[in-house]
């Protein structure tokens, strides 16, 4: 049996997006899995899209002249293509199971779920899926919903795979980090609380951030995800989207509800304790293992980066940064993969 993980290259290096499926691709190597390439999509428009039909439908007829039976093969869903152009890979995958080729599914995201109107997609690759790789309950019951029969295991937490880092003393830290993707769509938020918290202490790091409405002396910059968690100056990780100060809105605030957000691990990898939704799906996480706090607005994060007790944050960001060791090490794929590997007989029987 060879086992196989299929690999994309990562397009956007300033950006966490990619980080995740690179990790879980290097843990995955180093447990002998073996990669196959196929081509992502570029975003460049029409023609592009054009061009991924071709190039989709070749990538995964190759993969079906190298497999055999009782293969198997992990595809980090949704597949960084067009999505309905990724649908061109179905045909190939449903052929290979007909030849006792077994695929695992790591879901990274339910694009359903974010606001994609054609709602069928997420469920057509569910469909065929021997195995899935959740998130956490919530998510493995959304996919449950979605018409999913294979055996579901959870991941827990993304890793945070680091070489090295070293995170601002905790002494010399101030405010709220707030990290990520910062445009009006998913971070509408940030553009009120300058108005709304004149005084509140924030950090700002990620792509689009809207100068003209924003609050720039906020803003500290975009970096790559190696290089961020030893860049953040805050005393708290924020996890937050929307448009709203009050609670989390829109399809991204929603998704908090069911999703791991990234920017956990990117803290947690930082050393540094968070401040998430009270909502959310790994609002249990963060308090069961001690290391931040679940509110239910902006005005209590603010409040609660203002007055916590010395005491209190140093022994929380202990707790912090201890998790945050196991992340940077692959602790949670580690975990995960053994689970696969256990389950291998059973997959082969499906």
């Amino acid at each position: 049996m060879t086992k196989y993980v299929i690999c994309e290259r990562s397009l956007h290096h300033a950006h966490a997006g990619s980080k995740a499926r690179d990790d879980i691709r290097r843990l995955l190597e180093q447990e002998a899995w073996q990669p196959f390439e196929v081509h992502p999509g570029e975003n460049k428009g029409y023609f592009d899209k054009l061009l991924c039909v071709g190039y989709t439908i070749a990538d995964w007829k190759r993969l079906e002249r190298v497999v055999q039976s009782g293969d198997v093969v992990l595809v980090q869903f949704p597949l960084i293509m067009y999505n309905k152009v990724s649908l061109y890979a179905l045909p190939s995958i449903r052929r290979m199971k007909t030849r006792g080729v077994r695929f695992i599914m790591l879901v990274h995201d339910l694009e359903s779920l974010r606001g994609y109107s054609f709602t069928d997609f997420d469920k057509q690759w569910v469909a065929e899926a021997d195995m899935l790789i959740s998130h956490n309950p919530r998510m493995s019951k959304v996919l449950r919903e979605y018409g999913a029969t294979a055996p579901i295991k959870e991941i827990g937490v993304f890793d945070y795979l680091l070489p090295t880092v070293t995170p601002i003393p905790p002494e010399a830290r101030h405010g709220i980090d707030i990290a990520g993707n910062l445009s009006h769509e998913k971070a509408g938020y940030i553009y009120r609380l300058a108005t709304q918290f004149p005084d509140a202490d924030i950090n700002l790091y990620g792509p689009k951030f809207d100068e003209k409405q924003g609050p720039s002396a906020w803003y500290r910059g975009m970096y790559a995800p190696d290089e961020l968690p030893s860049k953040l100056q805050g005393r708290f990780g924020l996890i937050w989207d929307g448009d709203s100060t009050e609670t989390c809105t829109g399809f991204y605030g929603k998704y908090l509800a069911v999703n791991n957000p990234h920017k956990l691990s990117l803290y947690l990898a930082s050393d540094k304790p968070v401040i998430i939704w009270n909502k959310a799906a790994l609002a249990s996480f963060v308090t069961q293992h001690g290391v931040g706090f679940a509110v239910d607005s902006m005005r209590e994060a603010v409040q609660v980066e203002r007055t916590i007790d010395k005491e209190e944050y140093l022994s929380m960001t202990k707790r912090a940064g201890e998790l945050g060791a196991q992340l940077r090490g692959g602790y949670y794929t580690r975990r995960v993969v053994g689970e696969l590997q256990a389950a291998m007989p059973q997959l082969q029987e499906r």
